[in-house]
């Protein structure tokens, strides 16, 4: 199961990583997002774009070599969980009124809830 998650991790991250980015602009026209100067475009690549991509790169690497799964996993968890606070914050202010933000908050739920227990499961193993 481990293997299947990355490698959709990697697909998922790789494809939404590089087209945030290398083509910022559709990218945040998809997303409900605005770039409206340089700066956006530049935080728009490495936020989304730059942060993403290396995920997905990452994923691969845990998915070839499974020395690094542990690690992805983990990093991985720390940053869906930031992202789940921001979603937290976002329902606080009233401002969860899309579908959009219901989709992504639901991948990031499964995602942390599969994070959670694999991890649980490395940690019972002993050999």
């Amino acid at each position: 199961m481990n293997k299947i998650f990355l490698f959709l991790t990697a697909l998922v991250y790789l494809y939404l990583g590089g087209w945030a980015l290398f083509f910022p602009a559709g990218f945040v026209d998809s997303v409900g997002l605005a770039i409206t100067t340089n700066v956006g475009s530049g935080e728009v690549r490495s936020l989304y774009g730059g942060i993403n991509f290396l995920i997905g790169l990452f994923s691969l690497l845990a998915l070839v070599k499974s020395k690094y799964e542990s690690s992805f996993f983990k990093i991985l968890l720390f940053v869906i969980t930031g992202i789940l606070l921001g979603r937290i914050v976002t329902f606080i202010y009233g401002e969860f009124d899309s579908v959009f933000l219901l989709y992504f908050t639901v991948f990031e739920l499964v995602y942390f809830v599969f994070l959670v227990t694999a991890l649980r499961k490395q940690e019972r193993k002993i050999f």
